[in-house]
């Protein structure tokens, strides 16, 4: 990662404008130390007066937005995640918030608490036999076993792969894993085409920013395997191929669709993205430097 080019994207994603960017570069991509009080000063000021105490998927959103601003538990205190605690202890139903949820706790460091981990030993009793997971309220009104969700395995995913980063190593990465790797990650389950194919901005090969339960974007789904070790994998060819696509002439990634209300400032649709091009640089130096750490097997 350390050629011109690369270097000039850096000193890009590392401008003032973008604070929380910045600071996860300076950490993550360069392993530097970095204050984070700047980013925490520029996402709270965004978001709403006593956002804790939003409903459902808000609540999900903006503690999604402090996780992916690089903020800790040590900023993003207990009493911003007591609902999250409610939740997981009451109502979780394995589907694409729910992993997307949990996900945050763990990237804010709370996957020591005995609610964060009464799921992640729940989860892989709950999947499905082709390695995947379905909503509990959808999933029992079939009289039959169906298919899983590959929007609800893909949040199942990204959360793998930051319990990995967190040294955890939950038991339902391997069913997960075969899922995709048997797919071509982005494939429908017999080859026949993409799993998600349409408009740009909606399909599975899209630099979408940020994620959401509905839609994800191409540089997560290439950083989530590459941080579980499946970089160099032939069956990641596919990923990386449609990721450099995305990219413009001077290689950073171009975003094709983001929400229309999105939960970390706007960026604009067709233009570079900082976000999607610091997933797109922290897939590829994780990339280089691991090979293969879970199993397949189940």
């Amino acid at each position: 990662m350390a050629d011109d080019n690369t270097s000039k994207i850096v000193a890009w994603l590392l401008e003032d404008s973008n604070p929380a960017v910045k600071y996860r570069t300076l950490t993550e991509i360069l392993g530097c130390y970095a204050d984070p009080t700047k980013t925490k000063e520029w996402i709270f000021n965004r978001l709403p007066e006593n956002w804790f105490t939003a409903n459902g998927l808000d609540y999900c959103y903006y503690l999604t937005a402090l996780a992916e601003c690089g903020l800790t538990a040590e900023i993003v205190t207990e009493k911003y995640v007591e609902k999250a605690y409610q939740y997981l202890e009451n109502s979780f139903l394995y589907g694409c918030s729910d992993f997307m949820l949990v996900r945050a706790l763990v990237k804010l460091g709370y996957q020591g608490e005995k609610q964060v981990q009464n799921i992640l030993c729940s989860i892989n009793a709950n999947s499905l036999s082709d390695g995947g997971y379905l909503c509990k309220n959808r999933r029992y009104k079939f009289k039959y076993e169906p298919k899983s969700c590959y929007k609800a395995n893909a949040h199942a995913l990204f959360l793998l792969s930051e319990c990995y980063k967190k040294a955890i190593t939950p038991d339902f990465g391997s069913g997960l894993i075969k899922y995709f790797l048997n797919r071509a990650v982005v494939y429908k389950s017999d080859l026949s085409g993409l799993v998600y194919e349409g408009k740009v901005g909606w399909r599975i090969i899209d630099a979408f920013y940020p994620f959401e339960p509905m839609r994800i974007g191409i540089q997560n789904i290439a950083e989530a395997f590459a941080a579980l070790g499946y970089g160099s994998d032939p069956r990641l060819a596919k990923v990386w191929e449609f990721m450099e696509n995305a990219k413009d002439e001077t290689g950073k990634l171009i975003l094709s669709g983001t929400l229309t209300k999105p939960y970390l400032p706007k960026e604009k649709v067709g233009t570079p993205s900082k976000w999607a091009t610091f997933y797109m640089l922290l897939a590829e130096k994780q990339r280089q430097n691991f090979n293969g750490i879970v199993s397949e097997k189940r």
